[in-house]
């Protein structure tokens, strides 16, 4: 029973993730790429009409978290400046989202996901020069981040699941943890039901539940048996908001 529950805990996304070559976090990083973009071709191009591109796009969220919450230095001075990148491209990219999505009926009000990211990094970076006082004034970031940020499906749910996955990366006990897992499983589906559009039916949105439970872990298992090639990259090393920007927004 005991072995069982060791090789559980190694299975871990979170210690997977830790053990993956530059080269398996690139394929990782591709893998997100391409969701997103069937995501955009299908919201944008065809109206949303298309179920199998409309399911490939939920993988996108959760591997481009997973991918920033494990990258995300430790020092407050690097947080800070990687919190100042993320808030600079969310700007820039913002005009290109408005001009992307409102013909398909988003709100201009709406913000991009790099906002979210800008938001929750901007958090830690506080927590880790003013402590408690930082970390209340983070959440009062996020609360107000959350409302234009809901419409393209990035509100509060997945701020939870974001910043989830950087405690599972930051804690050992956490990646470890069996009921750690399952609560960051949870908050997934969360984020998925959450964000499906309201004109789904109630089996399309159980649907879209259910396979936020397996993507995930198909996903990392599938780059996990990727070879372990050490000295190749399929991407430069700092491209990850460039290709959130280019792709996500």
């Amino acid at each position: 029973m005991y072995s069982a529950l060791s090789s559980l805990r190694t299975l871990s996304v979170f210690n997977l993730l830790r053990a993956f070559t530059p080269f398996q976090t690139d394929v990782l990083k591709t893998l997100a790429l391409a969701a997103m973009l069937a995501d955009h071709v299908n919201t944008v191009l065809l109206h949303g009409s298309h179920s199998l591109l409309y399911a490939a796009g939920r993988m996108a969220f959760p591997l481009f978290t997973l991918v920033w919450a494990a990258n995300l230095p430790a020092a407050g001075t690097k947080l800070q400046r990687q919190a100042m990148r993320l808030w600079l491209w969310a700007f820039i990219t913002q005009p290109v989202f408005w001009l992307a999505f409102m013909g398909s009926g988003q709100s201009w009000l709406a913000l991009n996901i790099l906002f979210l990211f800008a938001g929750c990094t901007q958090l830690l970076s506080w927590q880790a020069r003013y402590g408690t006082n930082g970390i209340m004034a983070g959440i009062a970031l996020l609360l107000l981040l959350a409302w234009p940020l809901t419409p393209s499906g990035c509100g509060l749910n997945s701020m939870l699941f974001a910043l989830m996955c950087v405690a599972g990366f930051r804690f050992a006990p956490l990646s470890d943890s069996l009921l750690f897992m399952a609560a960051l499983l949870l908050a997934l589906v969360a984020q998925q039901i959450y964000s499906t559009p309201s004109s789904m039916t109630d089996i399309s949105i159980i649907n879209v539940g259910l396979a936020a439970l397996l993507f995930l872990p198909v996903a990392i298992g599938f780059v996990s048996a990727v070879p372990r090639v050490l000295f190749r990259r399929v991407w430069p090393s700092r491209f990850f908001i460039m290709q959130t920007s280019v792709i996500y927004c």
